[in-house]
């Protein structure tokens, strides 16, 4: 665990909603830059819910995203996340993410999980 992971666990409790949502934008942002930007992002952690804006490159929309349930689960020192039930503004992508998203289980970065 980095140093700097090490104090967002310690410091979590004391940390807003806002600041939260506004560290695991910029790690998308860093992260998936090639893909685009996350314009905004809203997390519900007491229901379990988020929304996303997204504006993707080629798109001449920005994409909005509602996780409706969501689930965290920690198996030994690794955090995962579950997707239970995600809407987008988007159809096709509606579709492939019931394939490819909802029910699957994906490991949260350790710089994430530190703010969640």
């Amino acid at each position: 665990m980095s140093f700097l992971t090490s104090i967002l666990k310690s410091v979590r409790p004391l940390i807003p909603d806002s600041a939260r949502e506004w560290g695991a934008r910029e790690y998308f942002n860093h992260r998936y830059k090639t893909l685009g930007t996350m314009t905004t992002l809203q997390i519900d952690s007491a229901n379990k819910k988020a929304t996303l804006d997204l504006e993707l490159k080629g798109e001449t929309q920005p994409l909005k995203v509602t996780i409706n349930r969501y689930e965290l689960t920690a198996v030994g020192n690794k955090t995962f996340i579950e997707i239970k039930e995600l809407q987008t503004s988007r159809e096709w992508i509606n579709v492939l993410a019931g394939q490819f998203v909802k029910g699957k289980k994906f490991e949260v970065p350790e710089m994430v999980k530190a703010l969640l």
